[in-house]
């Protein structure tokens, strides 16, 4: 999934670019490393759309990144706002996913075979 663009000149990236919870758990575990990019310098601050308050901020800055650790049970979405104006200037949505590890596959029985 390449990185999200709202504007022209801003960037945003994440990885992993989803979340799996695992067998048996109710929420995916995951450090997030977030990463921006601008082609001027701007006041910014990163965040999720279901916190309230930011994560990080930075003054007079091009590009900044942020690890974060997860443990969320929905989709996560990810936001570049600007610090001044509050405008959203990228967004990245982060898709959360249930697997299961069952074995799907049938066993089959070949008609040659005598067992």
């Amino acid at each position: 999934m390449p990185a999200v663009t709202a504007e022209e000149d801003v960037t945003l990236e994440a990885q992993p670019q989803l979340c799996v919870i695992a067998p048996g758990e109710e929420l995916c575990v995951a450090q997030m490393h977030l990463q921006w990019t601008t082609a001027i310098e701007r006041d910014v601050c990163i965040g999720f759309a279901h916190q309230p308050d930011f994560l990080q901020c930075w003054v007079g800055q091009q590009r900044g990144d942020h690890r974060v650790d997860l443990a969320h049970d929905d989709n996560i979405t990810v936001r570049l706002h600007d610090a001044q104006s509050g405008q959203i200037l990228a967004e990245l949505d982060i898709p959360v996913i249930k697997r299961d590890l069952r074995d799907t596959r049938r066993r089959r029985r070949h008609a040659w075979s005598i067992f």
